[in-house]
């Protein structure tokens, strides 16, 4: 990994922490930290440059929220499109070399270096005010980052076991020579990964504000801890993290869930990457709506204008209920982009007649990564399972969006509308890995007839199969030792 770390350090030495080109600098034997981390307003840029890195297309801006989705796509969305590295994720049979794996994995731990340079050089910051919130902005930053990747690269963390199956390597040290980059890390164990992350947040906690609508908050890094500990089967904490960013963080939910993603820092997100139409993801091969939305549909003209690689099943659509139903979040023709429901049928040129989510609907809206409706759906999900009722939370997501609220709640009642509410964002692979449920059902043969060909039977694969996990870079395999391979690769 020693090009990724040294090429991040380069990049905030020259100013160039922001630029999405900042990466692509040929790495030197060292830079001089004396220089680039001198001044209070040098390390806030850098602080605002690792802000910037987490809208790169390998990182939220496309692949850790696309990635995932695919992963988990049968009987839920199918991949149209022509980027064949997507279609293999899509049909569960990726390599070792399928460059999505390396570019995560990159893009990832450059910013995990950026990170670590910010938390080494603190002590130039003058106001300690300051100087506490950039520690827990770096904190925040590093957990996201460490937990992707433990997500994407190795199996599920299991509730009461050792958890020492490989992980990823933990890098905390501050890389800015080649020397220092070429480190041969070895693969942390699964444990150990989640004890960093949970350490990063709690520190986040301690140093961030209550209230930082464009930036990272206390609550924005307790939201993402309760995340991390239902990941882990750890209800008990996940409910306590989540109630406590409900009953105090003043987050409030939308009026609609289209809101949230028509507008940027709703009362509802806790935390979200801001994006504009000149700063994103991008608008040709990469970038959420470049692949999710439709192509030049009616009433959208200069909106929606995606590639329509990602169609939504017409099973998944139906759980919502009919059309004419009460539920927002369903199907509906298309028309004004205000007034939709967050799946439509596209028109256009490209693929019509397709269902979509408009969710992911323009280059430049921000990325909501964390929102309150999430928080709810955790506390519902932990009171249930405690054998207590969930249905007061539930409810609250389901009538917000106009669902007939339920009289009683079940796990499997919070675990739909999981997928209801949180479709598209990145969760779906996750939930049905800690819930040790299929990606794929098994579908059996078709005879043959006259006519027909038929088709053979198709296994099921389970989430935990483990194809369900990406390879570690075939790259860092040939250039680290120390590192091992992910099994059925």
């Amino acid at each position: 990994m020693k090009n990724i770390f040294v090429k991040s350090a380069l990049a905030l030495t020259l100013g160039l922490a922001g630029c999405k080109d900042a990466l692509d600098i040929q790495p030197q034997q060292s830079i001089d930290l004396s220089t680039a981390f001198n001044t209070s307003q040098k390390v806030g840029a850098a602080v605002v440059g690792c802000y910037a890195q987490l809208d790169n297309s390998s990182l939220y801006g496309t692949d850790l929220i696309l990635v995932p989705e695919l992963m988990a796509s049968d009987n839920y969305i199918t991949w149209r499109g022509s980027f064949q590295n997507y279609a293999q994720l899509a049909n569960h049979i990726q390599n070792a070399q399928i460059s999505n794996a390396l570019e995560i994995w990159r893009q990832a731990y450059a910013n995990i270096n950026q990170t670590n340079l910010v938390l080494a050089n603190l002590s130039v910051v003058t106001d300690s005010a300051q100087r506490k919130q950039f520690r827990g902005e770096m904190h925040f930053i590093r957990a996201a980052m460490y937990f992707e990747l433990v997500r994407l690269y190795a199996q599920q963390y299991k509730a009461g076991g050792a958890n020492t199956q490989p992980g990823v390597p933990i890098n905390l040290t501050a890389n800015n020579t080649i020397a220092q980059a070429d480190v041969k890390l070895s693969r942390a164990t699964v444990q150990q990964v989640y004890t960093q992350v949970i350490s990063d947040l709690q520190a986040a906690m301690k140093g961030l504000p209550a209230l930082n609508v464009t930036r990272a908050s206390s609550y924005s890094a307790e939201a993402l801890l309760a995340r991390v500990y239902l990941q882990q089967g750890n209800y008990t904490a996940a409910r306590a993290a989540a109630d406590d960013v409900i009953t105090n963080s003043g987050a409030a939910l939308a009026g609609t869930l289209a809101a949230v993603f028509a507008n940027r820092n709703s009362a509802e997100s806790l935390f979200e990457v801001q994006q504009n139409d000149q700063n994103n993801a991008g608008t040709a091969n990469s970038g959420l709506a470049t692949f999710f939305a439709g192509y030049s549909p009616t009433g959208d003209q200069g909106i929606l204008y995606g590639r329509s690689d990602v169609q939504v099943n017409g099973s998944f659509a139906a759980l919502y209920g009919p059309p004419t139903g009460p539920d927002v979040r369903g199907t509906d023709s298309l028309t004004i982009l205000q007034t939709k429901k967050l799946i439509y049928l596209s028109d256009g040129n490209n693929r019509p007649n397709q269902l979509r989510t408009a969710k992911w609907r323009t280059y430049g809206q921000n990325i909501p990564l964390i929102r309150l409706a999430e928080m709810y759906l955790i506390r519902s999900e932990c009171d249930i399972r405690a054998g207590n009722s969930g249905l007061t939370d539930l409810n609250r997501v389901r009538q917000r969006s106009g669902a007939t609220p339920l009289t009683s709640a079940t796990l499997s009642d919070v675990l739909l509308e999981r997928q209801l509410e949180l479709a598209f964002e990145g969760f779906r692979l996750y939930d049905l890995k800690r819930n040790n449920l299929n990606v794929r059902e098994f579908q059996p043969a078709v005879p043959a007839t006259p006519t027909d060909p038929g088709s053979p039977a198709i296994p099921a694969i389970n989430a935990n199969d483990p194809k369900e996990i990406l390879p570690i870079p075939y790259q860092e395999i040939n250039n680290n030792p120390n590192l091992t391979q992910n099994p059925s690769y």
